[in-house]
């Protein structure tokens, strides 16, 4: 009987996605805006930032700082689910994203592919099914009491 020379994962998971940035400041902004993260730590580190969703079945989302531009075509993107993909999509340029109009779309395509402000890609893909997320209300002084 041989072992196995590969055994399982064993603890092995992704821990947070990593994003390459030219201005950290502006790139935590961006993200946390778009996505209602904070800063894990007490202050923006300029070479590297996590940031943490406030619902913890979320994965974070890191920032590092990267000389340059991406490259195309990219390896790796996010791909961000909604029910509202309209408004989603006119948020996030407002927030500083550029839409992507010279990508080889499909007919009918579910997704539209953006550019965050360092020109990373990503797609905001309508998920008609996802419950719409509403945050709950913030607790009143009359809670406290």
């Amino acid at each position: 009987m041989s072992s196995n020379p590969h055994p399982g994962p064993g603890d092995l998971r992704v821990g947070t996605v990593v994003v390459n940035v030219a201005d950290m400041e502006r790139a935590v902004a961006f993200w946390c805006a778009a996505l209602g993260y904070r800063v894990r730590d007490d202050e923006i580190d300029p070479e590297f930032t996590m940031l943490l969703p406030d619902d913890p079945r979320r994965l974070p989302l890191s920032l590092q700082l990267s000389p340059g531009r991406p490259s195309e075509p990219v390896r790796v993107h996010l791909d961000l689910y909604t029910a509202e993909q309209e408004s989603q999509v006119e948020r996030l340029v407002g927030l500083g994203a550029t839409r992507v109009d010279d990508w080889d779309y499909p007919d009918d395509p579910d997704f539209v592919v953006l550019r965050d402000p360092d020109g990373n890609e990503f797609c905001v893909i309508d998920q008609p099914d996802l419950p719409v997320h509403t945050p709950a209300p913030a607790p009143s002084e009359e809670d406290d009491a």
